[in-house]
C-alpha cells in the first residue's frame, strides 16, 4: 500500500516537473536531468527503506507465528504422549486382568473336563463289565437252548431213521411185488396180442 502511495507521489512529482519544464522551457536540460536524478534517488532510498522495514516486519511476524506453532505443537505432542501413555497403561491393565480371568476360567474348565472324563471312563468300564456279563449269560442261555434243540432234533432224526427202516423193507417188498405183477401182466398182454 505504501508502494502505491509512493508511485502516486512520483507521478505527481513527474507532473510537477513536466509543468516546471514547460514553464521554463528555456532552462537547461542538465538542470532538469539533475532534478529527475535527485528525485529518482530519493524515491529509490524511500523504496529501499520501506522494503527493509517490510522485510523486518514480515520476518518478525513469521518468527512469532513460527514460535507459536512450535509451542502449540510441543504442547500437543506432550498432551498426545501423555494421553497415549495413559491409554496404553489402561489397556495393559485391562488386558492383564482379562488374561487372568481367562486363565482362571480355563483352569476351571480343565478341572471340570478331567472330572467328566474320569466319570465317563468309570461309567464306560462299569457298562462294559455289565455288558460282558450279560453277553456271557445270553451266550450260555443260547448254548443251552441250542443243546436242547439239538437233542430234540437228534431224537427226531433217530425216529425218522427207525421209521424208514421199519417201513422200507415192507414198502420195497410191496413195490417189487407190484413190478413183478406188472411185468407178468405186460408179458401176458403181449403174448395174447401176438397169438
Amino acid at each position: 500500500m505504501a508502494f502505491m502511495a509512493e508511485v502516486a507521489r512520483s507521478d505527481e512529482a513527474n507532473a510537477n516537473a513536466d509543468q516546471a519544464a514547460t514553464a521554463e522551457q528555456g532552462s537547461t536540460t542538465s538542470h532538469a536531468a539533475a532534478g529527475v536524478l535527485a528525485l529518482a534517488q530519493k524515491l529509490h532510498e524511500q523504496y529501499v527503506a520501506e522494503g527493509q522495514d517490510t522485510r523486518e516486519r514480515l520476518i518478525s511476524e513469521a518468527q512469532l507465528v513460527h514460535d507459536q506453532v512450535i509451542g502449540e505443537a510441543a504442547a500437543k505432542k506432550e498432551e498426545l504422549f501423555s494421553t497415549g501413555q495413559a491409554r496404553y497403561d489402561e489397556l495393559v491393565s485391562v488386558g492383564a486382568a482379562k488374561h487372568d480371568v481367562l486363565i482362571a476360567e480355563a483352569d476351571a474348565l480343565v478341572v471340570e473336563a478331567t472330572a467328566e472324563h474320569d466319570r465317563l471312563l468309570t461309567e464306560a468300564r462299569e457298562r462294559s463289565t455289565g455288558m460282558v456279563v450279560e453277553a456271557q449269560k445270553v451266550r450260555a442261555d443260547v448254548l443251552r437252548e441250542l443243546g436242547r434243540d439239538r437233542s430234540v432234533l437228534q431224537q427226531e432224526i433217530e425216529e425218522l431213521r427207525t421209521f424208514e427202516r421199519d417201513h422200507r423193507a415192507p414198502l420195497k417188498s410191496y413195490i417189487e411185488d407190484r413190478l413183478i405183477e406188472l411185468e407178468h401182466t405186460g408179458i401176458d398182454e403181449t403174448a395174447s396180442e401176438q397169438t
